[in-house]
């Protein structure tokens, strides 16, 4: 997976073993040990990211005009398919089911073997088809590299390089509840942090966490297992005997609007009261917060224990 930098290097790579392999044959490809490339992999994990590491890293060795170029594009411009130059092909798989562009494109690919004219390719599959093979002229010739999704462990070593890329700062807690509860490919997780960056760049503590747990909620619609209101008045209930100077769902609607920042629809409807009554609650609730220290001290341990029960699941 790359992330945003200025310089699109392959610095600016998460070296995951989900994605090493398709890392080390573009090292090998720049450095012309393997001028003929395929790189196959699912959607939003780096493979056009990285041929445009691999532009980069060329355009330090002087070939400033190589640049990633869609399929489309290349089949729609006779002197590209001509060119001498390295050809960084986007997006091959559009054109697979398309007999005639298909057919043109192996032709533009046969001249290029023929020629020893360097080419990577890329397309979007999750694993390397009996079809791609065979579509590679001289495919014995071709190093096929794979990106496969990367694991839950992985994700966390790209999140925590991705965070320090944006400038934040995430607690081990947010990150491991990213990295198993999100659904998505990389561009949602880059999503994610855009977002937390434009609310703050400190996301540590346990309330700074269920805070980006709020602000990122969003994100995790696409989980159906994944309701931090439900979980939350859950937690909440399972904890009754802790807080026996609160009731349950007052200290859960309180740490809900005001710690999590979500909003009173939605809230009120997990906590199946309308939004006046939930505002009305949290309101009351917080008063005692803000005149009772012990109130206070109930939020805050509230707060960690669903921090800590949200990471460990």
């Amino acid at each position: 997976m790359l992330f945003e930098q200025r310089e699109l290097s392959f610095s600016s790579l998460a070296a995951l073993p989900s994605n090493v392999e398709a890392i080390e044959a573009a090292l090998l490809f720049c450095a012309g040990y393997s001028p003929l490339v395929a790189v196959v992999g699912p959607s939003g994990w780096g493979k056009s990211h990285l041929l445009r590491a691999v532009a980069y890293r060329l355009s330090l060795d002087g070939q400033k005009e190589v640049e990633p170029i869609g399929v489309q594009e290349f089949l729609a411009s006779p002197s590209r398919i001509e060119s001498g130059r390295a050809l960084l092909l986007d997006d091959v798989q559009e054109v697979m089911g398309k007999p005639r562009q298909r057919m043109a494109l192996r032709m533009a690919l046969e001249r290029r073997v023929r020629s020893s004219r360097p080419a990577i390719l890329v397309f979007t599959s999750p694993k390397p088809t009996r079809q791609l093979k065979t579509f590679l002229p001289c495919p014995r010739d071709w190093t096929i590299a794979t990106i496969h999704e990367p694991q839950p462990a992985e994700r966390v070593c790209l999140l925590n390089q991705m965070s320090v890329a944006e400038g934040l700062a995430l607690s081990p807690r947010l990150v491991k509840i990213l990295a198993d509860r999100m659904h998505g490919n990389g561009r949602t997780l880059a999503g994610a942090l855009k977002r937390l960056r434009a609310s703050g760049v400190s996301w540590v503590d346990a309330n700074e966490t269920l805070r980006a747990l709020g602000v990122l909620d969003p994100f995790f619609a696409d989980n159906s297992a994944w309701d931090l209101k439900l979980k939350m008045l859950k937690i909440a209930e399972a904890s009754r005997a802790q807080f026996t100077r609160s009731t349950p769902q007052d200290l859960a609607l309180y740490a809900m609007l005001h710690v999590a920042g979500l909003g009173e629809a939605e809230v009120a409807r997990a906590a199946s009261i309308n939004p006046g009554e939930a505002y009305q609650r949290a309101a009351r609730f917080g008063k005692q917060v803000e005149s009772c220290e012990v109130t206070a001290a109930q939020v805050r341990q509230f707060v960690e224990i669903v921090v800590g029960s949200l990471a460990r699941e």
